[in-house]
């Protein structure tokens, strides 16, 4: 196999990966409800989002992982480089890298970084980001459609 040529992605472990986001941004979901001010006082929730958020983005960044290495290609290093990897290969498009680049982003300040989070930030992703992981699984899915079974 070449380089950016494709063999045969791997289903299962995709729709694996895929239905721990469907779980997660439902439970993310549920805590959007809140007002930020409830969110803020409520620390049972704020954890649980962080969790859920940094579940959701790995499980993201494992498909795009898998699906790069299905063409051969590893050559990124750095979790911010898979979105844009992804739309070169044309499984995402261009315009929905920046977002998938935000989310890695957030992924690496939970695990890295996680003294600094704040509740406005985790809060912003609830509120307006959860939609992102949707879209994704909708790119992956017609990228599925359109390999090899």
């Amino acid at each position: 196999m070449q380089r950016g040529e494709a063999t045969i992605v791997n289903r299962e472990v995709i729709e694996a990966h895929l239905g721990n986001i469907a779980l997660h941004v439902a439970h993310l979901k549920s805590l959007r409800t809140r007002s930020l001010v409830e969110f803020s006082r409520d620390w049972l929730a704020f954890y649980a989002a962080e969790r859920g958020i940094q579940i959701a983005v790995q499980n993201l960044l494992d498909i795009g992982a898998h699906i790069l290495a299905d063409f051969g290609d590893s050559q990124w290093d750095e979790y911010k480089q898979i979105p844009v990897e992804l739309a070169r290969y044309g499984v995402v498009p261009q315009e929905y890298v920046e977002r998938a680049q935000r989310m890695a982003g957030m992924r690496n300040l939970l695990v890295h970084q996680y003294t600094e989070i704040d509740v406005d930030q985790v809060y912003e992703v609830l509120k307006n980001h959860l939609d992102d992981f949707d879209r994704f699984a909708a790119y992956v899915k017609a990228y599925l459609d359109r390999s090899p079974p």
